[in-house]
């Protein structure tokens, strides 16, 4: 036999690390056998669903949504809309995640982390992690410290997709040396074992791909022990991407679409098509025929878009009458209408109100009072996708229910939202600021299932909306005024992308 000594150098080393991700899915999909007290009652599944986006200083907000909660409230409720659970939180680069905003999502934290220095295959390292778990489903979420071991695998390809592959084992050991002081007074101590697999993106360090193989029991302060055997699977999607080319015209159509868009309009004032070139972008300019500099190009772009901002302008006068009438037509408002109070301003600029998003403050600057708004809508571009948001939401006297005149609103809604097949729309609801904080969040919330019903009965998928409530929280106009407030009631819907 010959042995053969292959130097360590032929191997090179990697740097794993975490740096950034675009908008994405992130689903979490357990199977899991249930024993309690030694005996089998049978086959726990739920699917965690999110869509997640980066926002400003690396931090990530997410909406997350439980399919099995929602599937059995549907039955009183309205089918497949579903509410959001809001979760926000930063990922340094070695994969350690700082939560900000926490309601139990995501349950993995800090899983998986990478090593400080680079590593070979077959070479290990240990890191913290953590857990958040609710095994009876009660709404009361603990966190379980973990100790975990990685090793490295090692380079492959998993879907076309250059990954590196990582295992990972841990053991679940709660209640000995630490609780949860916020976490399930009942829960005395949990423990088992955990071996998973791992798969991440070799350009940016997420983690695309994990199977955890799990055998844990929990044991409460009323004797019960319950114990889970199967596996726990988490995978991430990127959605689909949105045909601007499609979406824009047709909101134009109904509504105004905001400056931000400037970018995004070809030589005749619309997005470029694509003509089935792949390479031929949103935001460039299609292909001419005739030969002109670089310089002349850009001069008959910013020629064109001037002339197509121009354009939605005229278009905003056409409405200033009808909105003028709709101003002294209006009819009580339910709920958030009746004190009004000055917003607090950033500065001199108030435009530029706390809490507002620069879109929104783009947005309130010249068109606060909403006279120049077709239709009383605007689209917006945010970090999550299109935002279309339908400013003075009318609704009956002492009731949810929208008045008939916001029918052909939600008509020309539903039909733009028909061309994304397959897609997911984040529905948001607001509410002018009152002082009743409480009140103002249970309406929105209210208000935003409300419209996603409506839409939903126009043929929309009910199972392609996720819905968010802010109360008062993010105005974009001043609530010292009765036209402020009008445009502070109102709902936003973001085609996700």
């Amino acid at each position: 036999m010959i042995l053969v000594l292959v130097p360590a150098f032929a191997f090179p080393q990697v740097v794993l690390s975490y740096s950034g991700s675009k908008s994405y899915s992130l689903v979490e999909r357990t199977n899991l056998r249930r024993y309690e007290n030694g005996r089998y009652v049978g086959l726990t599944s739920r699917e965690v669903r999110s869509f997640i986006n980066p926002t400003e200083g690396g931090v990530y907000d997410g909406n997350f949504y439980v399919v099995e909660k929602t599937l059995r409230d549907m039955q009183s409720a309205f089918a497949g809309i579903y509410d959001a659970i809001p979760s926000v939180f930063s990922i340094s680069a070695d994969g350690k995640m700082e939560m900000r905003v926490d309601n139990g999502y995501p349950s993995f934290r800090s899983f998986p982390s990478f090593p400080e220095k680079p590593v070979l295959p077959g070479e290990s390292w240990r890191s913290q992690a953590e857990r958040a778990v609710d095994p009876l489903n009660k709404g009361k979420f603990t966190r379980l410290k973990i100790d975990v071991v990685y090793r490295f695998s090692g380079e492959e390809n998993y879907r076309g997709q250059d990954v590196y592959r990582i295992k990972a084992v841990w053991q679940t050991n709660y209640g000995m040396n630490w609780r949860d002081r916020n976490g399930d007074d009942e829960l005395v101590k949990a423990g088992g074992g955990h071996s998973a697999e791992i798969l991440v993106l070799k350009s940016n360090g997420s983690p695309i791909l994990v199977i955890d193989d799990v055998d844990e029991t929990f044991a409460y302060s009323d004797g019960r022990q319950v114990n889970f055997k199967g596996k726990i699977n988490l995978f991430i999607e990127f959605p689909p991407a949105v045909d601007k080319g499609k979406i824009l015209p047709a909101l134009g159509e109904i509504a105004t679409i905001s400056d931000i868009f400037a970018d995004d309009l070809s030589l005749d004032g619309k997005p470029p098509a694509t003509n089935g070139n792949p390479e031929i972008a949103i935001g460039t300019i299609a292909p001419v025929a005739s030969e002109k500099s670089g310089q002349e190009r850009a001069d008959e772009k910013i020629r064109k878009n001037l002339e197509a901002l121009e354009q939605i302008e005229k278009s905003r006068a056409d409405e200033i009458a009808r909105a003028e009438r709709e101003k002294s037509e209006m009819p009580k408002k339910v709920g958030d209408d009746d004190v009004y109070e000055p917003l607090e301003s950033v500065g001199e600029d108030t435009g530029k109100m706390r809490g507002k998003s620069d879109v929104a403050a783009k947005i309130a600057q010249s068109d606060s009072d909403g006279k120049n708004l077709k239709n009383n809508m605007v689209v917006e571009k945010t970090s999550a996708g299109i935002r279309l948001s339908i400013r003075n939401l009318q609704f009956k006297p002492d009731s949810s229910e929208l008045v008939d005149s916001e029918k052909s609103r939600l008509d020309e809604i539903a039909s733009v939202l028909s061309l994304v097949p397959g897609g997911k729309f984040l529905v948001e609801g607001h509410t002018a600021r009152v002082g009743d904080e409480s009140g103002e969040q249970e309406l929105s919330e209210e208000r935003a299932k409300i419209v996603a019903r409506e839409l939903s009965r126009r043929g929309v998928s009910a199972d392609s909306f996720i819905c968010r409530g802010w109360g008062g929280t993010k105005p974009v106009a001043s609530n010292a005024t009765v036209e402020g407030k009008a445009q502070n009631r109102r709902v936003e819907i973001t085609i996700l992308e």
